[in-house]
């Protein structure tokens, strides 16, 4: 119905749901969609099963009492205590204490009860349906953003809007809280900083983790470029790393010609690929022969490892665009 109205889903979400309530994830509600859709509202609510809250069927009565760890020692006794002056069988002794077969046999062969058994996590559907998605939004999230992660609004919009995926905003909000690296401290926040001032806006953080995946998808191009589309040398090195660099919207390589400037003392004019092959062992050749070729892609990766070293420091891009003016 968004779609056809050429509307954010997550828009018409919010408006269905309200008033006075327009939060995101909320249900929408029958009487604004039937006025909205111009249909009986009796009528939507057989055709849209989910549309109205159905009331939990209460659970059935176990046939089996669950008992407590702390409680199992004098359930164990009880049993043994009646199975020696009783002798009575393994079912009657079940029925008795409401426990199953193998909890009886358990109890006699020994009085102190076995640990229980570790049960694994329990992944529900939707996080297995939703979680590379979410992934997936806070790595271009915080590449375009200096390493900054979106709320959990602007997650849930997304999801909805650019992935068409329908997920409770309850579902998005346990994921993230589980999640090793957002929390409240790392959502973006937008800094006013007047235009032009890099000192400024180098007091962006860069956050570790995002300076750890870059070092970790370099170093499988650099130990098998041919599965990468690479030839191993400088000139196809330096194309993907451009666009990796802008794919983060030029947010992973900033400050790196300005480092480089201030590591060769001159060099201003020239860009970063000129820049690493002056700080090659060897200086500038031209050509490049098969050795010097393979000792600038060495040098490349060298050199963006301590830089991103440098820039992973709170202060690491002010200080260098410090050095550099």
């Amino acid at each position: 119905m968004a779609l056809a109205n050429h509307l954010k889903p997550s828009y018409l979400r919010s408006y269905l749901a309200g008033p006075p309530d327009y939060g995101p994830g909320k249900r929408p509600r029958p009487d604004r969609l039937s006025t909205l859709a111009g249909r009986e509202q009796g009528i939507l609510e057989r055709a849209l099963l989910d549309l109205v809250r159905q009331k939990p069927t209460p659970p059935k009565k176990p046939k089996r009492s669950f008992t407590k760890a702390a409680d199992k020692p004098a359930l164990f006794m009880a049993i043994r205590r009646d199975a020696q002056a009783e002798q009575l069988p393994v079912s009657h002794l079940a029925r008795r204490h409401r426990v199953s077969h193998a909890t009886v046999r358990q109890a006699l062969n020994s009085p102190t009860p076995p640990p229980r058994k570790k049960r694994p996590p329990v992944v529900g559907p939707a996080k297995g349906r939703i979680g590379p998605l979410i992934d997936a939004i806070l790595d271009e999230y915080a590449a375009a953003h200096a390493g900054q992660f979106p709320t959990m609004r602007v997650i849930w919009e997304k999801l909805l809007d650019e992935h068409h995926v329908t997920a409770a905003y309850a579902t998005v909000h346990r994921y993230l809280t589980k999640h090793p690296h957002w929390s409240p401290d790392t959502l973006v926040r937008q800094p006013n900083t007047p235009s032009g001032d890099f000192l400024a806006a180098a007091q962006l953080p860069f956050q570790s983790n995002v300076i750890k995946h870059y070092r970790a998808l370099l170093t499988a191009v650099r130990r098998d470029p041919k599965r990468h589309g690479l030839d191993d040398s400088y000139a196809t090195t330096t194309a993907f790393v451009l666009g990796l660099d802008a794919g983060s919207s030029w947010s992973m390589l900033t400050g790196f010609q300005e480092w480089l400037v201030v590591r060769l003392g001159k060099g201003h004019d020239l860009t970063w690929p000129v820049l690493v092959r002056h700080l090659t062992p060897g200086g500038w050749t031209h050509p490049l022969s098969a050795q010097a070729d393979v000792a600038a892609v060495t040098t490349l990766y060298q050199l963006i490892g301590e830089f991103f070293t440098v820039r992973e420091q709170p202060d690491g891009l002010a200080r260098i665009f410090r050095n550099y003016q």
